[in-house]
C-alpha cells in the first residue's frame, strides 16, 4: 500500500501529529496520553524556544489519506557544538505495525541528515535529555511513568530492520518502598549526617512553591554541572530553562523537593520525586478541560507511589555527604505521605551506583528502553 509523506506546515497539520497517538493507542490500558494543549504549544516553534536552538522536521505518514505514522527530526546545534560533529535524531516517532510505513519516515529523515553531513543519527530523543527519550524494549506490562517511555512491542522490529542498532539502555525500577528505615540509611543517618552538618550541608525546609521558583537559576545551574557528562545530554539556552521551568515547575510538590545547600546557602544538590499522575493522566485522556484538572489535582492528594524524577549533586561539592543527606531527608518525607512504592526514571545502565541501590530492596517490576543509532558514514 503506498505511503505518501508530509511536513507539518500548520496548525492543522499540528494537531493530527500530535493526535495520531491517541488513535494508535485507543484502549491500550498502559498508555498514558499527554496533555494535547500542552503538546500543540510544545511542538510550536513560536513557544518553545528549543525550536530557535535546531534545526527540526516534523513528518506525517499517510495511507489511504489517514495518518499512521510520524516522526521528528533533530539537528541540535548545541550538541554538534559539544560534540564536535553533526548528529542527527530522531523522536516521538509513532506508526502503525506496517514496516513500509516505518522505513518511509525514518529514510526520509536519514536523507537530510545525510544531506547536512550529519555523521550518525540516534533515536529516539527529543531536543534535550528532557524530553521523552527511549524505545521501551521490556516491561510492557508495567504502567509508565507520565515522563517514561511506552510504545508497541513491534517498534523495535521496525526500527532494527532499517539498520539501526542499540546504543544506550535506560532502566526504571518499580520497588516497595521499605517502611522501616533500611540498615543503609541508618548507617548514613548515624555517621553520614553528622559529618555533612559538619561540613555547613543541610536541607532547605519549609518548602513552598514560591521558595522552590526562588531556587530555579541554582537548580538549573547545578542539573547542567551534574549531568553534562551524560549520554544524550545538551547545554540548555537561558530561554529553554524558562520554557522547561513553566513546563514542568507547576507539577513539583514541595514535600518531594529535596535541596540542599552549604554554609553560605548556595545550592549543592537536589533530589526530585513527584505523586504518580499516570491514572489521572489516563483519565484525563489528553484534555484539561472539563475534567482534566480535577482528575490530576485529585491525583496530588490520593497517590500511594512517588515517581523519581531527577537527582543531581554538583562536582565540587561531597557528594558522598550530600546525596545521603537529600535520600535520608526523602525517605521521611515519603514515610510521612503513607507511599507504598517508588517509581524510577529513566537511569543509564551503565550507572551501576544507581542501579544498585534499588537492587537492595523489593523489586516489583522493570522497564528497560533504549537509544539506537545508525552510521551515517561506512568508512567512520
Amino acid at each position: 500500500m503506498t505511503v505518501s509523506l508530509t511536513e507539518v506546515r500548520s496548525g492543522p497539520e499540528l494537531k493530527i501529529w500530535v493526535k495520531l497517538p491517541l488513535a494508535l493507542y485507543r484502549g491500550d490500558p498502559r498508555f498514558v496520553p499527554q496533555l494535547i494543549g500542552d503538546e500543540i504549544d510544545f511542538f510550536t516553534a513560536s513557544k518553545n524556544p528549543s525550536f530557535g536552538m535546531a534545526d527540526t522536521r516534523l513528518i506525517l505518514a499517510w495511507q489511504n489519506g489517514r495518518p499512521v505514522g510520524r516522526v521528528g527530526g533533530v539537528i541540535n546545534r548545541a550538541e554538534t557544538e559539544k560534540l564536535g560533529y553533526r548528529r542527527g535524531r530522531f523522536g516521538w516517532f509513532e506508526c502503525i505495525d506496517d514496516p513500509a510505513v516505518a522505513r518511509a519516515l525514518l529514510d526520509h529523515l536519514q536523507a537530510w541528515f545525510v544531506r547536512e553531513s550529519c555523521r550518525e543519527m540516534t533515536g529516539p530523543h527529543g531536543f534535550t535529555d528532557l524530553d521523552p527519550e527511549g524505545l521501551l524494549v521490556e516491561g510492557f506490562d508495567a504502567q509508565p511513568t507520565i515522563a517514561g517511555s511506552y510504545n508497541k512491542p513491534y517498534y523495535a522490529s521496525l526500527i532494527e530492520a532499517l539498520g539501526f542498532e542499540k546504543q544506550v539502555d535506560y532502566i526504571e525500577t518499580r520497588i516497595e518502598f521499605p517502611q522501616e528505615l533500611p540498615p543503609l540509611f541508618q548507617m548514613m543517618e548515624k555517621k553520614v549526617l553528622p559529618a555533612a552538618r559538619a561540613d555547613g550541608y543541610r536541607l532547605v525546609e519549609g518548602l513552598t512553591k514560591k521558595r522552590v521558583v526562588e531556587y530555579a537559576g541554582q537548580f538549573w545551574e547545578v542539573l547542567e554541572a551534574s549531568f553534562e557528562h551524560l549520554y544524550g545530554v545538551t547545554p540548555l539556552s537561558l530561554d529553554q530553562r524558562k520554557f522547561y521551568q513553566k513546563r514542568y515547575f507547576g507539577y513539583i510538590d514541595p514535600r518531594f523537593l529535596k535541596l540542599a545547600v552549604d554554609g553560605s546557602g548556595k545550592l549543592q544538590g537536589f533530589f526530585l520525586g513527584l505523586p504518580s499522575l499516570s491514572r489521572p493522566f489516563q483519565r484525563a485522556k489528553g484534555r484539561l478541560w472539563p475534567l482534566g484538572f480535577f482528575h490530576i489535582l485529585r491525583g496530588f492528594k490520593q497517590f500511594d507511589t512517588v515517581d523519581f524524577y531527577f537527582a543531581g549533586v554538583h562536582p565540587q561539592a561531597n557528594s558522598k555527604k550530600v546525596f545521603p543527606l537529600m535520600a535520608l531527608g526523602m525517605w521521611y518525607a515519603l514515610k510521612a505521605a503513607g507511599v507504598r512504592y517508588i517509581e524510577t526514571n529513566r537511569e543509564l545502565e551503565t550507572n551501576m551506583a544507581v542501579v544498585n541501590i534499588w537492587s537492595r530492596y523489593n523489586v516489583v517490576n522493570r522497564r528497560r528502553s533504549r537509544i539506537f543509532r545508525k552510521n551515517l558514514h561506512p568508512s567512520d
